[in-house]
């Protein structure tokens, strides 16, 4: 499913705004405009599988915020590790030494 692109800046206000959450959420997380699903993925309200389902995201991002989202699971951030752009892997790789700190 992807959210047409109208309205996006109003989306990313949607995606930010602490009074959406849980399932409102849900239809920002597959949203066209990168912009609103990168608001979704460093929400530390975010459900857990769109967390898990923005780690397969093309943009790099979204694929940021989800590092920079303590809440991101493991599993996302392992497999993010192996990123193609180092950037991404860098931030993958910094963020699982320091859970081992």
């Amino acid at each position: 499913m992807v959210v047409p692109v109208s309205g996006s800046s109003e989306d990313v206000m949607r995606a930010l705004d602490p009074g959406v959450s849980g399932s409102e959420l849900l239809p920002l997380a597959v949203h066209r405009d990168a912009a609103v699903r990168a608001a979704v993925a460093g929400r530390s309200d975010c459900p857990m599988g769109a967390l898990v389902s923005l780690g397969h995201d093309v943009n790099l991002d979204v694929l940021g915020a989800l590092l920079a989202n303590p809440r991101t699971p493991s599993s996302v951030v392992r497999r993010l590790a192996d990123h193609r752009d180092p950037r991404i892997s860098g931030l993958a790789v910094q963020r699982l030494r320091n859970s081992f700190r």
